[in-house]
């Protein structure tokens, strides 16, 4: 490599994407000798970005044993898949994508060049995480020769975990020819899966494997025990995500069994008033409790739909995960991310949640559907459920009332359609023989907490 070549390489790599203008500073040389240089520059590996005076150039950079650059692969809800682009690992911690079909929500106004500081935000939400995500990382990180704590891996390991374990992801994205290969090779035949009536057999063994350590299935996102599984009725096939509790008879096993039933109970309630909401079912089988939830990032037996994050969103183009789900509808409304409807939904969630003791309301408990154009459609709410009777350190069993805060005046009809569904909620519940005496009697107080909030903001 010539003294020129290599100051090039260096720039790239201290600065990452540089303009004709920059480079040539940097050699003392003319715009026009670096652009014959970028041109014959060895193995191709310079990317042009953008067109005209906006022109910026980039380097790639090579992953140990894996290249510097993959495709990515979207698999469409009937199980074809369909090439979305090529993934290029830049210098200076940078990230291009470079689309084959437009996908205008991929980039809108922040990454017009397909040019990202990090991993691209709508592959985010693909790094292990959660209970599901150290279960993998416990089984495949030491085979990569990376910490089994995903917490600590770096891009470049979350890279190495998709392109080598990825056939099974959050969405419908694949990274790589050989994820791909894994994942068209299940498809030729019907999914693993468990018949129905098999579950209370079934269940309280995988659960057992779950705690264990052992990867129970798809990197799913989330701290409660849980594991993934694909159920037959003998007709058809639908994937779930089965969450537990423990099997002891200690309060908080039984506590998180009550709140299992709340969940189950709050996605009904919500579902029954037209409000979008994951389909679960409830199963009591060696001696757990198990909430099974459809998968709504699943359809049928192979295919998949693309799903994100309001997290990975957020983060991508505004930076403020900090504020309640009312504040992320009206900055996702006002610029086109979703459309009325679904901001009046997801305040409305906000609201209920609020009612129902619910605070566990993080952005990574919002998912929207990715669609290539924008707007996108807000998904079906998940983990909604009274989390403020959460068992705490020690097993203490939390029992104060609910005291939420109370509505604007430009929230009120929204805030009066919440409080009845969560009214319906505390009343279904201090009556359900399935769960605790105690839970019964939080139920009855925290309904007459929302009959007294109605009385004071509603006459």
């Amino acid at each position: 490599m010539g003294r020129p070549e290599a100051i090039i390489e260096f720039e790239f790599r201290c600065r990452g994407v540089l303009t004709a203008k920059e480079l040539a500073a940097a050699l003392n040389a003319s715009q026009a000798t670096v652009s014959r240089m970028l041109a014959n520059f060895r193995g191709g590996k310079i990317h042009r970005l953008g067109s005209g005076r906006s022109t910026r150039y980039a380097l790639s950079r090579n992953i140990p044993a894996l290249g510097s650059d993959w495709p990515i692969y979207e698999i469409d809800s009937s199980g074809k898949p369909h090439p979305a682009g090529r993934l290029y690992c830049l210098n200076a911690r940078q990230w291009y994508f470079k689309q084959d079909n437009p996908w205008e929500s991929l980039r809108w106004n922040e990454f017009t060049d397909g040019l990202y500081p990090d991993l691209p935000w709508f592959l985010d939400d693909l790094r292990p995480q959660g209970f599901l995500g150290r279960s993998f990382s416990r089984k495949y990180g030491r085979l990569m020769g990376l910490a089994e704590d995903p917490r600590l891996w770096h891009t470049d390991d979350i890279i190495t975990a998709l392109l080598r374990y990825g056939q099974d992801l959050q969405g419908s994205f694949v990274l790589g020819q050989d994820m791909l290969a894994s994942v068209q090779e299940k498809m030729l035949a019907d999914p693993s899966s468990i018949a129905v009536e098999s579950r209370p057999e079934v269940y309280p063994m995988m659960a057992d494997s779950a705690v264990a350590g052992e990867w129970p299935g798809s990197s799913v996102a989330g701290e409660q025990p849980k594991f993934t599984a694909c159920i037959s009725d003998g007709k058809s096939f639908r994937h779930v995500i089965v969450k537990f509790n423990g099997k002891t008879e200690r309060p908080e096993d039984r506590r998180w069994a009550d709140l299992l039933v709340a969940e189950h109970l709050a996605t009904k309630i919500l579902s029954e008033a037209g409000i979008s909401a994951a389909k679960t079912q409830l199963v009591e089988a060696g001696g757990r409790h198990f909430l099974e939830s459809c998968r709504f990032d699943r359809v049928g037996s192979h295919g998949r739909r693309c799903l994100v994050s309001l997290a990975a969103l957020d983060a991508a183009f505004f930076g403020k995960a900090d504020t309640p789900w009312t504040a992320a509808a009206d900055r996702l409304l006002k610029s086109d991310w979703i459309s009325s409807k679904d901001a009046d939904k997801l305040s409305l969630l906000w609201w209920f949640g609020t009612l129902i003791g619910n605070t566990d309301m993080h952005y990574g408990n919002v998912s929207l559907y990715l669609n290539k154009n924008r707007p996108l459609e807000l998904a079906p709410s998940y983990d909604m459920l009274p989390m403020l009777y959460r068992p705490g350190i020690e097993g203490r069993l939390p029992e104060q009332p609910i005291s939420p805060m109370p509505p604007h005046p430009e929230s009120i009809s929204t805030w009066c359609r919440a409080s009845d569904l969560a009214a319906n909620f505390w009343a279904s519940l201090s009556k359900s023989s399935d769960t605790t005496t105690a839970f019964r009697r939080i139920s009855r107080n925290n309904l007459s907490i929302i009959s007294q909030y109605r009385k004071k903001w509603l006459t």
